[in-house]
C-alpha cells in the first residue's frame, strides 16, 4: 500500500449465516457446517471421512436471522 492511499473504511456485514458444529464420529474433530436444512453428508477436514448429519430446523434459522436483522443487530448496540 502506498503512502498516498487512504485507509479503507470498515465494512458492515451484509448478511448473517449460522454455523453448526458436528463432531466427526471417526476422529472427534468439530466440523463446521452452514445451516444444513436438509439431510446431507459432511466431510471431516482432518480425517477426510464423510458422515451423515442431522439437519436443523429451517424455521428456527430464519427466525434467528430475522431477530438479528441479517447481522445488523450484532453490530449496533442500540438496535431495536
Amino acid at each position: 500500500m502506498s503512502e498516498t492511499q487512504k485507509p479503507v473504511t470498515p465494512v458492515k456485514p451484509t448478511g448473517l449465516e449460522l454455523i453448526y458444529l458436528y463432531a466427526c464420529p471417526f476422529c472427534g474433530r468439530e466440523v463446521p457446517v452452514i445451516s444444513p436444512t436438509s439431510p446431507a453428508v459432511a466431510k471431516c477436514d482432518a480425517c477426510r471421512k464423510g458422515f451423515p448429519i442431522v439437519p436443523v430446523d429451517e424455521r428456527t434459522v430464519r427466525y434467528i436471522k430475522l431477530m438479528l436483522h441479517g447481522g445488523s443487530a450484532g453490530i449496533d448496540p442500540d438496535f431495536l
